[in-house]
């Protein structure tokens, strides 16, 4: 399969690289509140709301970076939020700026992959993630391992089209210069029909899955129904 080929090709050395990558971006973070990554936020928060319920709760962000989504969770007020990025510098550039927080945060970050957190948490959120990993499946199964019984997991991530070719990786990075130059690789964009069957097969039902757009010029986030670029997915674990 194809996770059986990435492990033949030395998975970890891919995955080091891809933690350099983001590092050498790590002085980025929180310079530009217009920042498109911190500004999908908009969209991203009541999909985890939509999670959770409306009692509060536990929330593992899987791969924070920075802290855009972490921190703007923690500040919902009833949400107990950990961080996990393998990223050191990541993990210190997010504890420095949660430390800035006025009000005291439900927040704790931790520097390692998925497979070093132990415990469960009502909701298992990564963002932004999947299309950097070398293994879709096996990331999307460690994730899943620790959504409790009934919780939620929701992933956002681009899809492999033609147009998000064009809008992500050519406009995004090469036009537009949101993000750096080289920070997708098109072969590793996930479609979400493959990226919803490694769900569906952890024991989970797909909830909503929804497409989400970027105005650059009104700087919004929207809901569509077109999956060809940036999409989520939620889903509940069964009982």
């Amino acid at each position: 399969n194809s996770c059986s080929r990435l492990l033949s090709s030395s998975p970890l050395r891919e995955h080091e690289l891809e933690v350099e990558k983001f590092e050498e971006l790590s002085s980025e973070w929180w310079r530009d509140d217009k920042d498109p990554l911190l500004l999908m936020n908009q969209l991203r928060v009541p999909l985890v709301r939509s999670l959770v319920g409306g009692g509060g709760g536990s929330v593992l962000d899987v791969g924070c970076g920075g802290g855009y989504l972490a921190e703007s969770l923690a500040r919902e007020g009833d949400l107990s939020v950990t961080g996990v990025d393998p990223s050191k510098e990541m993990i210190r550039i997010a504890r420095a700026h949660a430390a800035l927080s006025p009000t005291v945060l439900d927040l704790e970050y931790r520097c390692g992959m998925v497979e070093d957190v132990e415990g469960e948490w009502d909701v298992v959120v990564s963002s932004e993630v999947v299309e950097h990993v070398p293994c879709v499946t096996s990331f999307v199964e460690q994730c899943a391992k620790r959504v409790k019984p009934g919780g939620g997991l929701m992933f956002t991530t681009i899809n492999r089209t033609m147009a998000s070719w064009a809008l992500a990786i050519v406009a995004a990075e090469n036009i537009a210069g949101f993000v750096p130059p080289g920070t997708h690789e098109y072969h590793k964009l996930v479609p979400p029909q493959q990226l919803s069957g490694a769900i569906r097969d952890c024991g989970f039902e797909i909830e909503n899955t929804i497409g989400m757009r970027y105005n650059p010029l009104t700087r919004q986030w929207s809901k569509i129904s077109d999956l060809s670029v940036n999409y989520a997915i939620t889903a509940r674990k069964l009982n």
